[in-house]
């Protein structure tokens, strides 16, 4: 009871301090927690590193199911529900709190950078900040507990570590030469692009500007890396 009165202690500290620089900052950053969005970051580095990217889409499946498990299995009120003048970015959400879905894949991704780049590349500090930041900013945005954002980025990280080790037996390299691999990562993006692009409500709804943002990034990344890579072999 303790540890969740001095989490009810530090939501308010978080979510009491807003204003329209923080509503303007997590509004869209905390979109990039949304399961959409992180499948179709995860299907790109299919297309440039096979290996890695399968495994951070496996993790990110894998961790958002156990994370839907243990919401069903504790049923825990939203911040809304037991907590008053609770301030909401988008929609105001009531129930299965625990753990954050947005942080769990968050959580995939903040080691996915770190797997991607070295720790002392920039790139490294600046991908995993921003997820960091999706995370917060679901306690900013008034839908989680730190508790629950917490858990989501242990579930996220230790998932992404455990087939990141997993990856290392699969045949990657019997696959890539292939002709259906780049087919079927480049189908992987199309289709995404598409859901997320036309017509998908994100969460929170005051991300939608990343429903245009990234699926248009995405189709051009996948458009150079075919000319790059596949049109000049003329393969289709």
């Amino acid at each position: 009871m303790q540890m969740f009165n001095q989490t009810h202690d530090l939501f308010r500290l978080i979510n009491d301090h807003h204003n329209a620089a923080g509503d303007a900052v997590f509004g869209i950053v905390s979109g990039l927690g949304d399961g959409l969005v992180v499948a179709l970051v995860c299907a790109v580095l299919m297309l440039f590193r096979l290996h890695l990217g399968g495994a951070a889409l496996a993790a990110f499946v894998t961790s958002g199911l156990m994370a839907q498990l243990l919401k069903r299995i504790f049923d825990v009120p939203r911040p809304p529900a037991v907590l008053t003048n609770v301030h909401v970015l988008g929609d105001t959400l009531t129930s299965h709190s625990f753990p954050s879905g947005h942080a769990t894949s968050c959580g995939v991704m903040v080691l996915l950078a770190f797997l991607i780049w070295k720790r002392s590349d920039w790139r490294a500090w600046v991908m995993s900040s921003l997820f960091l930041l999706a995370a917060c900013g679901r306690i900013y945005g008034g839908v989680h507990f730190p508790l629950d954002v917490m858990t989501g980025l242990a579930i996220g990280a230790a998932t992404m570590w455990a087939f990141w080790r997993w990856a290392q037996r699969w045949p990657v390299a019997a696959w890539e030469k292939s002709a259906w691999w780049w087919k079927l990562a480049g189908l992987a993006v199309a289709i995404l692009s598409a859901v997320l692009g036309l017509g998908y409500h994100i969460q929170p709804s005051t991300a939608q500007p990343l429903t245009l943002i990234l699926p248009i990034a995405a189709l051009l990344i996948l458009i150079k890396f075919w000319k790059e890579n596949i049109g000049h072999q003329g393969l289709v």
